[in-house]
């Protein structure tokens, strides 16, 4: 059997477990049950996944923005993929997960992986204390997270804008070819920054760093607008 670091990772997700084995069952994949005569948290997902849609949904529901269908959308894209693994990657729980020899080889390959361990965390919570820590998990961590990525979101739309008005400005009193590079990339691939140098003509003119290429490059964009007026 391998070590589980209990309280590590109840420190990491904010909670101390009674029952010490459904916390560690949680992390439990099939793979490594297998082949260790384990259960595995499939089960804690199917149920964790019910218990998480009831918390968005009241959460939305008193928060009270928008109709049934916007609604609908809004829990549609909060318990998707992306803001479950950003969740858990936030909470850098990767290296608690229980997996089998072969499993640890694909990792790259296992999208669902980290949500899924998401799912289970939510049921053991519930199971072990109830509705309350549950919930505040929960909005801690992954309705937050959701509404961080709807604040990026909104800067690359805003990012976009910024291209187009720079570009345009360009164009308009013909000032020569835009160019921009990817100069440096740093961080882990879900909490990256990017710094992209914007070039005119092929004179490096000004430098943005995002969280994302786009940020970077509408911020560098930004910057370079704003010294062509001012001269």
């Amino acid at each position: 059997m391998e070590i589980f670091d209990v309280s590590a990772c109840e420190s990491k997700i904010g909670y101390v477990f009674k029952d010490k084995m459904l916390l560690r069952k949680a992390f439990t994949h099939a793979s490594y049950a297998n082949e260790h005569g384990e259960e595995d948290n499939e089960l804690l997902e199917f149920f964790g996944d019910s218990i998480m849609e009831f918390i968005v949904t009241e959460h939305l529901f008193f928060k009270g923005k928008g109709n049934e269908g916007t609604m609908t959308q809004a829990r549609a894209e909060m318990v998707s993929k992306t803001p479950l693994n950003q969740a858990f990657f936030k909470l850098n729980l990767t290296e608690h997960i229980l997996l089998g020899e072969g499993q640890k080889k694909n990792l790259k390959t296992q999208d669902k992986l980290y949500s899924s361990v998401y799912e289970a965390i939510v049921c053991a919570i519930y199971l072990d204390g109830g509705i309350a820590p549950c919930k505040r998990f929960v909005k801690k961590t992954l309705i937050s997270v959701y509404e961080t990525l709807c604040k990026q979101k909104a800067k690359e739309c805003n990012s976009a804008i910024a291209k187009s008005q720079f570009q345009e400005y360009v164009q308009k009193n013909k000032l020569g070819d835009i160019e921009y590079k990817l100069v440096k990339k740093s961080g882990p691939d879900h909490s990256a920054e990017f710094t992209i140098d914007l070039y005119l003509n092929g004179k490096k003119l000004a430098q943005g760093k995002g969280s994302s290429i786009k940020t970077a490059s509408a911020q560098s964009a930004q910057k370079a607008l704003k010294k062509l007026k001012n001269k």
